[in-house]
């Protein structure tokens, strides 16, 4: 596809919200942007990239420890994704397995242990000194205060994030390594849903390798990632806002617009 900039166009007039998106490619550095990929949309999950971002800066200053176990306190417990507000109280983790859950499964309540490892304002700066002040984490998930600003994402800078995890140009190439095998095991990557070979469950070996984190409230889809096939590959986020389908299901327009964006990337970058 020799310019996907007007596909992405008519995804985002035939979409019932607002859709922002941005993408690099690996190999040649080109970057694609359409839509709102310059506007703050509310973050959702796709603000953990950030916290575990943090997580590994602290840990290769050697200010945190991801052996550390930490005990889940029932008062900690929240609502949405994660199996930890189902287990019993006192059960130890590390937080370099409490990082594991909140970016494969998207666990709200080991976000929150995870944030209390390495401070909300700590986030904040971090992504300051990366030059993406547009990412913010305000609130620990579910503890928002209402009538407050939440927490929220600039598609162009999540993006930008990733890329340089993938490029390698931030903390040390191990742990932009390790990280991406986290994300590699990320379940139901909405960047999945078109792809060839790549349904969102059970993905074929033989299908591109995707490592993402993906997020969802009520009018939002969004997923930051990147996606290889061979030695070539990009880096992607897409983000959705007011869009007014609101079920909570699997073929959510929100959702379905996330993996026709990557579709239209894969078309271009991958051809």
């Amino acid at each position: 596809m020799a310019n996907p900039t007007g596909e992405l166009a008519r995804l985002a007039e035939s979409f019932s919200g607002t859709i922002g998106v941005w993408a690099r490619s690996v190999q040649t550095g080109e970057v694609i942007q359409s839509g709102a990929a310059e506007e703050a949309f509310p973050s959702a999950s796709t603000i953990k990239l950030a916290i575990f971002y943090e997580m590994m800066r602290q840990a290769g200053e050697g200010r945190l420890d991801l052996k550390e176990m930490r005990a889940l306190r029932d008062e900690e417990k929240v609502p949405g994704c994660g199996v930890l507000r189902d287990l019993t109280p006192g059960i130890q983790l590390p937080l370099r397995d409490l990082a594991t859950l909140m970016m494969t499964i998207s666990d709200n309540t080991a976000s929150n242990m995870c944030i209390d490892a390495v401070g909300i304002e700590s986030v904040n700066r971090a992504m300051d000194d990366l030059g993406l002040p547009g990412l913010r984490l305000r609130f620990k998930f579910f503890r928002a205060l209402p009538g407050h600003p939440v927490n929220s994402a600039v598609p162009a800078q999540l993006g930008r994030l990733m890329d340089m995890i993938v490029r390698h140009e931030v903390l040390t190439p191990a742990s932009c390594d390790a990280m991406l095998a986290v994300m590699k095991r990320v379940q139901c990557p909405f960047a999945a849903r078109y792809l060839p070979g790549g349904a969102q469950y059970d993905r074929s070996p033989d299908g591109p390798v995707i490592a993402a984190k993906f997020g969802m409230i009520t009018g939002c889809r969004h997923e930051v990632g990147a996606v290889w096939k061979g030695d070539r590959g990009f880096v992607y986020a897409v983000m959705t806002k007011a869009c007014k389908d609101e079920r909570p299901v699997e073929d959510n327009e929100g959702l379905l617009a996330v993996g026709r964006a990557v579709r239209i990337l894969w078309d271009h970058f991958m051809a």
